[in-house]
């Protein structure tokens, strides 16, 4: 009878649980078919998983973390063991072994909601928590329950262990704005996650249950407690060894507070970029297979960023200065770029950095001035517009001068006779638009300028004066081929003989002007400084510059001291990325056209009559051959001549009288001359010689016009007295 019994009951359990699978899989059949079934989609686990490339110029791929904006991703390749693991310890420890599913926690989260009457223990793997952030809401209810096993098995199907790992690594959500690890790890500890110590994964690996709760600058005590939790699971696990362990749970966690500094790096702008191209948000971007090839040059973009990172140059509160910085090639191309802090990258005032393309190259390419242009540096009123230099005025100059002394009164001069209309259509062929007024000659520009604006002008003058836009990007293939090339827009901006004559400006400013600290032996550097604030501060310090290889541009920004110059900090930096980047090949001399001519002016005329006349052995300029000064200086007849006596031993020189220049006297010895100091035009000496011989020299200008004969003069000898010398006077008469 008993063995009747459990047949018939085994019968009817075969059936039911028969009944119960294939009702189950039918259910199962239809409800994916229906609307409420969210289907396993790919590009929904790309959003956050990328398999996009980013190479440089030569083909290699860029070592940077993506930057998805302010969300970066890290391979798992690039973690210690302990990082990565220490999620699995904590979220999923039999991660490795199960399909997605882990039945065993599944199990026992049954039988802890059954006895606590509610649904408060899900059993989700690392792959269920994956598809949840990618596929679902975050409601807890059995039919999303259902939906999430049922995609954590088709993920395990299609992607590998250490790619679903990788993806979950770089989705989970660490408080603070922050997703992914590198995010976090780089907002929390302000280090990349390949670099997290023991300690510091366990941190962030306990944190992800509760942000909010279990953060260090949230609840430092609950957080103490949660990673040694974690650290607990590890050592149990064979994560870390006991004295790997101990050494953590010693530890102080250190994190930094939360700010809003920014450092945008290469991949950064490259995003930015694709994505306007590709008119596509920057997760379906990074879901893409598509291959981006760049400018990027590996070598310059460590050196740029690890000078950046490293410069010392603060605010006035101690705080680092904000700095943008950037090199391109001369059409445009970018081969590396840094930003570091919340600043860096805005659109500012540019101050004197602008001069070159905003007014003297234009002018130059109107032929309204030449390098040689007399302009009086004074205090001028324009209509009620008074512009000032920090180190008074000079006088009458010139437009090379001017340019290397950056002086502001010539600039505006010169922006004035050359007119905004005109100056503004130059402006808008570099894509800078809006109505300006005579203070954009000094870099005040309506709506502000940023560093690719900057950027784009110098290499436009680096280009022989054909403008580019700035970019990144060369191309984007996918596997189908290229759906996107840059096409260079070559849009003449300036004519080459005024380009050089700008470019050759901006040399002498860096040999004998405001941007001194470019000077390098072995080549040429063009480059103009800009400083923007007042007697109390500056706000902003730049230079920017280019060789015949390159363009660059570097951009202080704060609240910063008056020491912070263009001149100084930005200078130094620029100076050091050179020295990085020519420090086995020195770029070529700039290129002299062939219409452009050496002139040699008569100083003279030309500073104390305003007349750019020719003269031989005078200053040299350069001039386009077409725009060049036809008429010569007469040269001038000088007959000086010096006078002089002797009374006993005693010797009086006398200079002559002159209204220009300045005399210099000299005593012939045997050794060649030696000057004499002639106060009010007097030379008074003993001769210690029976005789000795004078000249003098006329300066003009700093230079020698005019040399007279030598004059002798002789010891006063007896005949000169009114008696008649005896014989013995005679005898010792020498």
């Amino acid at each position: 009878m008993k063995k009747r019994f459990l047949k018939i009951f085994s019968i009817v359990l075969a059936s039911v649980v028969l009944i119960s699978v294939t009702a189950g899989v039918i259910g199962v059949s239809v409800w994916k078919k229906s609307d409420d079934y969210v289907k396993f989609d790919r590009n929904r686990l790309n959003e956050v998983y990328t398999s996009l490339t980013i190479l440089d110029n030569d083909g290699a791929k860029i070592a940077e973390p993506m930057y998805l904006y302010e969300y970066k991703q890290i391979p798992l390749d690039a973690l210690h063991d302990y990082t990565y693991k220490a999620f699995v310890a904590v979220e999923d420890k039999r991660f490795f072994s199960h399909k997605g599913i882990d039945y065993k926690r599944v199990f026992g989260a049954m039988l802890h909601n059954l006895k606590s009457g509610g649904y408060k223990e899900g059993a989700s793997t690392i792959s269920q928590q994956l598809i949840k952030n990618t596929h679902l809401d975050n409601y807890k209810t059995m039919k999303r329950k259902a939906n999430e096993m049922l995609l954590a098995r088709e993920l395990e199907k299609n992607y590998t262990k250490k790619e679903i790992l990788e993806m979950y690594l770089n989705t989970i959500y660490f408080g603070r704005n922050a997703y992914g690890i590198e995010t976090a790890s780089n907002v929390y500890f302000n280090k990349s996650a390949q670099d997290l110590t023991v300690s510091e994964s366990a941190v962030l690996a306990g944190m992800i249950k509760a942000p909010n709760t279990y953060a260090p600058d949230k609840n430092a005590d609950k957080c103490k407690i949660r990673r040694d939790s974690v650290l607990k699971l590890m050592r149990e696990q064979q994560v870390i060894d006991s004295e790997q362990y101990n050494r953590a749970l010693e530890s102080e966690i250190e994190y930094v507070p939360q700010k809003v500094r920014a450092e945008k790096s290469y991949t950064y702008h490259v995003m930015k970029e694709a994505c306007r191209l590709l008119n596509m948000t920057p997760m379906q971007l990074a879901q893409s297979n598509f291959i981006i090839e760049t400018y990027c040059n590996q070598s310059k973009q460590r050196a740029l960023s690890n000078l950046v990172k490293s410069d010392k140059t603060v605010t006035k509160s101690g705080a680092l200065a904000d700095i943008s910085a950037i090199v391109t090639d001369s059409c445009g191309g970018v081969e590396a770029c840094y930003f570091r802090g919340a600043t860096a990258g805005d659109r500012r005032q540019v101050g004197s950095a602008f001069k070159p393309i905003a007014v003297y190259a234009p002018a130059l390419n109107e032929r309204i001035i030449t390098e040689a242009s007399p302009v009086l540096d004074e205090l001028t009123d324009f209509n009620g517009y008074k512009p000032s230099n920090a180190g008074g005025y000079s006088g009458w100059t010139t437009i090379k001068n001017s340019v290397a002394k950056s002086l502001n009164v010539p600039a505006v001069k010169t922006l004035n006779a050359l007119g905004l209309d005109k100056a503004q259509g130059y402006l808008e062929k570099l894509g800078i638009q809006g109505e300006q007024n005579l203070s954009m000659a000094l870099g005040n520009v309506n709506g502000g300028v940023d560093l690719f604006t900057l950027a784009k002008g110098y290499s436009t003058l680096a280009n022989d004066g054909v403008c580019n836009d700035v970019c990144f990007i060369k191309s984007i293939c996918n596997e189908n081929g290229t759906i996107y090339s840059r096409r260079t827009e070559n849009v003449r901006v300036f004519q080459p003989s005024a380009n050089y004559l700008m470019t050759d400006m901006l040399v002498n400013t860096v040999q004998n002007g405001t941007a001194k600290r470019l000077k390098r032996d072995g080549y040429q550097v063009a480059a103009k400084t800009g400083t923007v604030g007042n007697s109390q501060g500056n706000s902003d310090a730049i230079i920017a510059g280019y060789t015949t290889s390159d363009v660059f541009a570097v951009w202080f920004s704060g609240d910063l001291d008056n020491d912070v110059s263009g001149s100084t900090a930005p200078s130094v930096l620029a100076g050091k990325l050179l020295d990085k980047m020519y420090e086995k090949v020195k770029p070529a001399k700039f290129v002299r056209p062939s219409n452009i001519i050496e002139v040699e002016l008569d100083a003279e005329s030309l500073y104390d009559d305003q007349k750019v006349l020719i003269a031989d052995g005078g200053e040299k300029f350069l001039f386009d051959a077409c725009n060049a000064p036809q008429e010569r200086a007469e040269k001038p007849t000088y007959t000086y001549e010096l006078t002089g006596k002797a009374v006993d031993d005693s010797v009086t020189v006398e200079l002559p009288q002159t209204d220009k220049g300045r005399w210099i006297l000299y005593k012939k010895t045997d050794d060649g001359k030696t000057e004499c100091t002639a106060p009010n035009g007097r030379y008074t000496e003993t001769l210690k010689a029976d005789r000795a011989e004078y000249f003098a020299e006329l300066i003009v200008n700093d230079k020698t016009v005019y040399t007279t004969p030598v004059l002798t003069v002789c010891r006063a000898k007896p005949q000169d007295k009114n008696e008649f010398p005896s014989i013995i006077d005679f005898w010792y008469w020498k």
